[in-house]
This record gives C-alpha cells, structure tokens and sequence, in this order.
C-alpha cells in the first residue's frame, strides 16, 4: 500500500504487512516444482499401466478358457442339453483257441460263416493256427437311399480288425430301421471305403472272403417287403405267348417246305 507524498516532496513509502520472524513466505524454485510435477505424472502413468495390464491379462484368461472348452462361457451359454452321440452298429469280439505250433498263411486253416437274425447280421471267423503274417479285415457300414433304392450308398462307419492269433472272431452288424448294407472287407486303409459308391462310379475295396457273398448284406431296414407277384405281369406273358407264337409259325413253315409236293 502506498501512502503520502506529494508534488515537490519526498517520495512515497510502500506499506509492508506485519510477518512475524521465520514466518516469511517461501516459494519453490522452478526446478522444484518440475520435479514433482514430474512425480505425480509419473506415478499417474504406472497406475494407468497397472490398470491396462490388469484388463488384459482378465481378458487373455477369458478368451483361453473360451477356447480351451470351444464355447463360450457359462454365463453367455447357459444350460443345455448333453451332446448325444449315436450307438455303433459294428460289434467285434475275439475268443482265443488252443495254442497250436507253427503258424500258416491267410485263408488256410481259416473258415468262415455268415448268418442273420431280426436283430443283427453276423459273421464267425475261426483260426486254426497262428497266422505267420497277420491279415487286417475292415467292416463297413454304408446307407442306402431308401427300401427300395440300393444306390448309390453313402459312408456311415467303420471298424478294423486284425487277424493272427487263433481262436474265433466275431463281427456283429446291428440292423435298424434305416436301410444299410453290411461288408467285410479286406484291408484297413482308409481308401477302400470312400465316401459314396455305386455300381456305375466308385467301388468300396474288395471282400475279405470275395468268392463269398453271404458276407455282404443289404438291409432294408424297416420299409414294407417287396411285393412279388404271384403269377407273371400282362407284358411278360404276352412276351411269351408272342414267342411261342413265332416258333409255332416258324416250325410248320420249315415242316411244310420239307413235306413232298
């Protein structure tokens, strides 16, 4: 506060207030406050980083237990039916035989059968000896259109066995209502069963027992049995009477052109 003075007198006097001593104001340098300044920025990034890598490393965790189950979490899947999975139709089992001495090549000592059920579709390998090499064998499940249509036939499943040590082996087909063929073929790769076979495109792989062909069964599930008829259709039996019409013709023209005039 300035008091006093006037033109021509003494100079004014400047009016300081009243501190009590050691109580005199005092003021950070600049290099001071850039310091702390500094400080609380920094300290402000480190917990802003914190919090990111916290929020990361939550997310990282999420996304791995979403991919290690391969759906998404229980709290956006909620309950829900157990996956079903569908039975086999291929059974296999193997009773031992007496041990033998030596062993022998595939099919000597080997026989077969094959037999059929209402419920399922059989066949009973026996070994006599021991196979000097074993013999892999594949059974195969195709489906077929529908009950009355064979072809073409779409891939359903497959089992492999293999062949050695004697004794019985079994392979069981079990019929359902869908329409479906059973074989047993020999090999195990998985070439000899492609996706879709027919007569006039791709063959499945050869038999196990090819001369055999009670060891391959078209089943036709639950559709209504074939009507057959009991007596020949109209067009057949007019084929024949037509037939039989001709030879007659052709006989007495032959007879009468060999009779003497």
């Amino acid at each position: 506060m300035v008091t006093g003075g006037s033109p021509g007198g003494p100079p004014p006097f400047r009016r300081v207030p009243y501190r009590p001593a050691g109580t005199a104001q005092q003021r950070p340098d600049a290099r001071e406050t850039a310091h702390m300044r500094t400080s609380r920025g920094t300290a402000a990034i480190r917990q802003a980083a914190v919090r990111r890598a916290a929020f990361v490393v939550a997310l990282v965790a999420a996304v791995a237990a979403t991919g290690a189950t391969g759906a998404a979490p229980a709290s956006a899947q909620g309950p829900g039916p157990a996956p079903t999975i569908a039975p086999s139709a291929i059974a296999t089992s193997f009773t031992p035989g007496p041990a033998t001495a030596g062993c022998t090549a595939f099919p000597f000592e080997v026989t077969h059968s094959a037999g059929s059920t209402a419920q399922a579709f059989e066949i009973r390998i026996t070994l006599a000896r021991r196979l000097c090499t074993p013999v892999g064998a594949t059974a195969v499940v195709y489906a077929m259109p529908n009950y009355s249509t064979a072809w073409p036939q779409t891939f359903v499943e497959r089992t492999a066995i293999t062949l050695q040590e004697p004794g019985t082996y079994v392979v069981s087909f079990t019929k359902g209502c869908n329409p479906q063929q059973f074989d047993l073929l020999a090999g195990t790769t998985a070439s000899i069963t492609p996706q879709v076979i027919s007569p006039t495109g791709i063959w499945h792989g050869p038999l196990l027992f090819p001369l055999d062909l009670s060891t391959s069964l078209q089943w036709r599930g639950c559709g209504p049995d074939p009507v057959i008829p009991e007596f020949p259709t109209p067009a057949l039996a007019l084929g024949f009477g037509a037939l039989a019409a001709g030879g007659a013709v052709w006989w007495r023209r032959r007879h009468a052109a060999g009779s003497p005039a």
